[in-house]
This record gives structure tokens, C-alpha cells and sequence, in this order.
């Protein structure tokens, strides 16, 4: 039987579209994965997000504590003072990643790119700080700095602690809470006297707070070199 080449045509054409559509032709990064909302401050401690496309990603200020990241492609995203503590970053892409602030405590990294990376304020998976991508500085205010921040303890000038919402039939809620300090190199962020996460001298973060009618407290402890500064704390109510 002789096919007509023109139907043959179509019918090949029509095999490679259906082809690139399941293969996602857009290249962009993924909205959502395993549960995990993909955008700033979202909440996914534990979450699977590997082997997904997360590239130029805005995921500032997320807590991913815990989540496997395993062969995800992180390139180009923003982690400012992300919660990074305890993941699995195996074989990961975070080329030209923003990780400024970011806690990284804890966390496996193995096989992972990170060039061209920008570390300032990082946490490090041992509890140092790496400000190895910083922006330069004068040699004076380098050294400036430097004596300070050794020499000076490390003290809260603000923090601001913002209302708890806590949604029908909801365990948790989040509270966006905004810092800055003087001569401190890291601040370790607090509920009712746990760790909830870690980042740098100033910025912003989202912290999970339980809603079960009760007040809660959160609170900050710079600290630097010297060891931590005074700490000061805030109460929400969740009823």
C-alpha cells in the first residue's frame, strides 16, 4: 500500500509535537513539586524537591530545613537567607545561586556545583559564617570592620515582629519577622526557645509558629567572633 507522503508528513509532525509537550518545552523553573510551593518565604521542611527544575527560582527566605535536593537544578535561584539546614544537596546545580544569608547547617553537599555562587553571610554546614563573595570594601573599611565586629559585641538595633494568621483548621501559621544589628556576623532566630533558623546580620525571614491559641514567643541572638549578644524577644498570639 503506497501512503500519500503528504499525510505521512503530518502525522510526523504531529509525533514530534506531542513529544516536545511531554517533555516540557518551556524550560522554566517548576511552580510547584511534591506539595512545595515554589516562591519566597514559602514553608516545605522536608519536602522531595528532587531532580526538579528550579532554575532562577525566587525561593528568599524559604525554610527547605531537611529537603532532599538531590540532582536539582538550582541554578540562578535566589536562597537570600533561606533555611537550608540539614538538606540533602547531592549532585545539585546552584551555579550563580543567590545564597546570601542562607543557613546551610547541618546540610550534605556532594557533588554540587557552585560556581560563580554568591556567599556573604552563608552559613557554612559546620556553623561558620563564609562571606567569600561580599561586595569589595576599602582596605579601611575592611579593617574597620574587622577590629569591630572581634573586638565589640554583637547587639539587636531593630526587630520587628509581624501579626500571626493562622487559617481555619491550621496547625501553623507563619510570622515574617525584619532585623538589623551592629558588629554581628550571624543572628539565630527563636520560637518559645527553639531554633527555627539562622541567618545574617540584617534582612528578613519567615518563621513557623504553632496555632494553638496560645501566645508564643519569638526571638533573636546576634552573636559574632566574641561570642552572642544580648537577646531580645517578642510575643504573638495565635487565638
Amino acid at each position: 500500500m503506497v501512503l500519500d507522503r503528504r499525510v505521512v508528513g503530518i502525522a510526523v509532525a504531529a509525533l514530534v509535537a506531542i513529544l516536545a509537550a511531554g517533555c516540557g518545552g518551556s524550560g522554566g523553573p517548576e511552580s510547584e513539586v511534591n506539595g512545595c510551593t515554589i516562591q519566597a518565604a514559602t514553608q516545605c521542611p522536608g519536602a522531595d524537591l528532587s531532580g526538579a527544575n528550579l532554575e532562577d527560582a525566587d525561593l528568599s527566605g524559604a525554610n527547605l530545613s531537611g529537603a532532599n535536593l538531590q540532582e536539582t537544578n538550582l541554578s540562578g535561584a535566589n536562597l537570600s537567607q533561606a533555611n537550608l539546614s540539614a538538606a540533602q544537596i547531592v549532585d545539585a546545580d546552584l551555579s550563580n545561586a543567590d545564597l546570601t544569608g542562607a543557613n546551610l547547617t547541618g546540610a550534605t553537599i556532594t557533588g554540587t556545583t557552585l560556581d560563580g555562587a554568591t556567599l556573604c553571610g552563608t552559613i557554612r554546614t559546620d556553623g561558620t559564617t563564609d562571606d567569600t563573595s561580599c561586595p569589595p570594601s576599602t582596605e579601611t573599611t575592611e579593617t574597620t570592620e574587622t577590629t569591630d565586629t572581634e573586638s565589640a559585641t554583637a547587639a539587636v538595633t531593630s526587630f520587628d515582629v509581624g501579626d500571626l494568621t493562622c487559617a481555619s483548621g491550621a496547625s501553623t501559621g507563619t510570622v515574617t519577622v525584619t532585623w538589623t544589628t551592629e558588629s554581628t556576623t550571624a543572628v539565630e532566630l527563636s520560637v518559645d526557645g527553639a531554633l527555627a533558623n539562622t541567618a545574617g546580620p540584617e534582612g528578613t525571614a519567615s518563621v513557623v509558629v504553632p496555632c494553638d491559641g496560645s501566645t508564643h514567643e519569638i526571638s533573636i541572638t546576634p552573636r559574632n567572633d566574641s561570642g552572642s549578644g544580648e537577646t531580645e524577644s517578642q510575643e504573638v498570639s495565635s487565638g
